[in-house]
C-alpha cells in the first residue's frame, strides 16, 4: 500500500473492491446525509451514512438523501449534491448493486413501504441508492 491510494467501492456482485486512484481523488469523499439535528446553541449538524456529523450554517438547503463531497481531512463541505431528478447514483443494493445511473422519478410512499427510486429500465427502493452527481468515482469493472 505505502504511498498508493485506494477507493474501496462495490463490484457488480456487491463485493468490497479497491481501486486506485490519484492523490489528488484521495482528498476528499463522497458521503450520504441520513438526517438533520439541533444541537446545543440552535446550530444545526448533518448526519452521514458513515457516521461523520458536519455543522451546517444553513441547513435548509440539505435533505435526507441528498449527499455531499467532503474534503479529508479537515471535514468540509466542497459540494452539495441534491438527490433529484436527473442525479447521477451509485447503487448500492439489489439486483444492479455496482452500477450507475440517472434518476428518473423518485415515488414517496405514504405508508410503511420504502420509498422508490425509478431509472431509465428499472427501479428500486431509496435506499439502495448513493447520489454522486458529477463525482468520478472509479470503474467496478473486475479482471477475470
Amino acid at each position: 500500500l505505502g504511498e498508493d491510494n485506494y477507493r474501496c467501492i462495490l463490484d457488480h456482485k456487491g463485493r468490497l473492491r479497491y481501486r486506485p486512484i490519484p492523490a489528488s481523488d484521495a482528498a476528499w469523499k463522497v458521503c450520504r446525509v441520513e438526517g438533520k439535528t439541533t444541537v446545543k446553541g440552535g446550530k444545526t449538524q448533518v448526519n452521514l451514512h458513515d457516521g461523520r456529523n458536519i455543522l451546517v450554517d444553513d441547513a435548509s438547503q440539505y435533505a435526507t438523501h441528498d449527499a455531499v463531497r467532503i474534503s479529508l481531512p479537515e471535514q468540509e463541505v466542497l459540494e452539495h449534491i441534491v438527490f433529484a431528478e436527473g442525479t447521477r447514483c451509485f447503487l448500492i443494493g439489489g439486483v444492479h448493486v455496482g452500477s450507475f445511473a440517472d434518476v428518473k422519478e423518485y415515488i414517496v410512499k405514504r405508508s410503511s413501504m420504502p420509498n422508490e427510486v425509478q431509472f431509465d429500465d428499472f427501479g428500486t427502493t431509496v435506499g439502495n441508492v448513493f447520489a454522486v452527481g458529477s463525482a468520478d468515482l472509479p470503474t467496478t469493472e473486475v479482471a477475470a
